[in-house]
């Protein structure tokens, strides 16, 4: 069994990244005042009338639109930058040490708050509207970032399992990210300054993406007759939809999951190594024999259980953007049948706070899911390895068959048994078909006084057997908890009791807030209504006339009269042919106030059927 080499003195570094946590907060600060000084607030207060000069600046600085798809690969590796720090929380760094116990949770908030400053410069550098201030400043937090952990890698490599190699195995992830925040915002820089060079005409703000246009495209089209069929992993595993796009939430919790998964797969591996390797010392010191059995096996289980765990963590990840994908569909198209009955209609504050809590829940699921698991499937490849793969190996695997057959025999009697019941109720006392059409047999009895005694003597035997099920119940349940523990878009309650699962009640709040703001026809919808508003607002009179282009110029001057007349009614007497006729021009004459009641009449149901036909 190969052991890990003797550690190394510790180093001494200076700049570390925990103290480059916290010189990282001077900069973090002028970022986001520089960023709030540019940001005009759309609301006036009284400090603008107080301070006149103000002109409305230091808004508020936003991170990301966490309901929004804009940049949501640099927003997930903005969330990957931060991972490491997020794992260190959990290990109770970053924590004023000042707090007695009992503040711990205040210790700990204080902590939270200083590692979201100092990584809100990223968040903020890509969701501000100043592209070419928000990308240098960008660029250069960033690099102070990586010469931050780069230094670090350099003067202080070493580590108690992995030797000189630590500090690249368990930081690579965290310096990638800032590489690819680096580039993100060069190229920010590079189209911003090409945007300057081209002007461009201001038009209503777009609501929609081109994903939410598409998918509104391909409800107007009538489906195709001829579909290309599905292969066997769009069946089975996951359909690529062009026209469908996760949040940016959604993306940024999947990849610190993926990330924090890691570091702590390396921590699991690096505390049982070192554990292992003492042990094993110590055995070797008092007895002065050779590595025994029993470490080796734990060793191996050790590797085996360390795999599967941690990629049965991912495929939940990807398993639980399937599923959001699956259900949100479902609620564009008003199905709420899949959800429990108690949460179907979720209260607004319950789905707004469960945006806050879902990334959160979810990280903190897929951890302890993986320490779960890991430790269930430990525990199940150790007695395997002793139960059935050291017998075969040691020579017993004659008398290991012969007591494996007869709990299999015995288990599969059993089987046989209850399933005998079920064919005799299918032939004896059952009444037969209706129609030869139907799928089974009806629900009414035949045979009454014959199923009145088969009843009396399986009684006794399915007391019996009810220990069993019963047995066999609770091990489903138990190993299904388990497997599912961090499955946070499904509960593992029993029905009537979901509401007690508060992961999965901010699953329900979240996609339902999700559904009501990004819903491709609401917001296509509303975009329609902010283009025309717009286009009236800017174009009072003849936006409607100056619309299309006419090819009959003389058709075009006929709908503009039309539209002047409608807009003025008293003018329709003095047109050239009312005036030839020699009628005298008095409103109170009879012609005149039929000319001027039917103008009035035109004008009023010209407009009601506009308004019909904007709505």
């Amino acid at each position: 069994m190969d052991w890990m080499e003797e550690e190394e003195p510790g180093c001494d570094n200076t700049l570390s990244t925990e103290n480059g946590l916290h010189f990282s907060l001077i900069p973090a600060v002028l970022i986001v005042g520089v960023l709030s000084f540019l940001q005009r607030r759309t609301k006036k207060h009284a400090i603008d009338q107080k301070l006149p000069f103000l002109q409305g600046r230091f808004g508020i600085v936003i991170p990301m639109d966490v309901m929004g798809f804009s940049h949501r690969w640099s927003y997930g590796f903005a969330f990957g930058a931060i991972s490491y720090s997020v794992l260190e929380l959990f290990n109770e760094q970053h924590m004023l040490k000042v707090f007695p116990t009992w503040a711990k949770a205040i210790a700990l908030l204080i902590g939270a708050f200083e590692v979201g400053l100092a990584y809100f410069p990223f968040f903020a550098c890509l969701s501000t509207p100043h592209v070419a201030t928000g990308a240098v400043m960008g660029i250069c937090y960033s690099i102070f970032w990586i010469t931050v952990v780069g230094w670090d890698w350099f003067t202080c490599p070493y580590g108690e399992v992995w030797g000189h190699y630590e500090k690249l195995i368990y930081q690579w992830p965290w310096m990638l990210s800032l590489v690819f925040l680096l580039g993100r915002f060069v190229f920010l820089l590079v189209k911003a300054v090409f945007k300057q060079c081209k002007s461009e005409q201001e038009g209503c703000k777009e609501l929609m993406h081109a994903h939410q246009i598409e998918h509104v495209k391909r409800l107007l089209r009538k489906a195709a007759v001829h579909s290309k069929p599905l292969n066997w992993f769009q069946r089975h595993v996951y359909a690529w939809d062009p026209h469908f796009k996760f949040p940016n939430r959604l993306i940024g919790t999947a990849i610190i999951s993926v990330l924090t998964l890691y570091m702590v797969t390396l921590i699991d591996h690096g505390i049982a190594s070192l554990a292992l390797k003492k042990l094993d010392n110590l055995v070797k010191a008092s007895v002065n024999t050779e590595t025994p059995e029993i470490l080796n096996v734990i060793w191996k289980c050790h590797h085996v259980t360390l795999l599967t765990a941690s990629l049965n963590m991912v495929a939940y990840v990807c398993h639980v953007l399937v599923c959001y994908r699956k259900q949100i569909k479902r609620l564009w198209k008003g199905h709420k049948d899949f959800l429990p009955k108690k949460l179907q209609n979720p209260s607004s504050a319950i789905s707004v706070a469960s945006i806050a809590k879902y990334s959160g829940c979810q990280i903190a699921f897929t951890l302890w899911g993986y320490v779960i698991v890991r430790v269930a499937q430990l525990w199940a490849a150790f007695l395997i390895s002793y139960g059935l793969v050291l017998p075969i190996i040691n020579g017993y695997g004659l008398e290991l068959f012969k007591t494996v057959g007869t709990l299999l025999l015995t288990f599969g009697l059993v089987l046989v048994l209850l399933y005998v019941q079920e064919l005799l109720v299918l032939y004896l006392f059952l009444q037969d078909k209706i129609s030869p059409t139907d799928d089974q047999k009806p629900l009414a009895l035949n045979n009454r006084n014959a199923f009145n005694c088969f009843n009396f003597f399986f009684f006794l035997y399915n007391v019996v057997m009810g220990i069993t099920s019963c047995f066999f119940r609770m091990m489903t349940s138990f190993m299904l908890g388990t497997f599912l523990v961090s499955r946070i878009d499904r509960t593992i309650m029993q029905k009537g009791y979901e509401t007690l699962d508060w992961g999965y009640r901010t699953w329900i709040g979240m996609i339902f807030a999700d559904h009501y703001h990004n819903h491709p026809v609401l917001v296509c919808f509303i975009q329609l209504l902010l283009c025309q508003v717009k286009d009236i607002h800017n174009n009072p009179d003849y936006s409607i006339l100056n619309n299309a282009p006419s090819a009959n110029c003389q058709a075009k001057k006929r709908w503009i009269l039309f539209y002047t007349l409608l807009k003025n009614p008293h003018l329709i007497p003095l047109r050239k042919h009312h005036l030839c006729a020699n009628v005298p021009l008095k409103l109170s004459s009879t012609p005149q106030a039929d000319i001027v009641v039917r103008a009035w009449l035109m004008r009023s149901q010209a407009k009601l059927e506009t308004v019909t036909d904007t709505f």
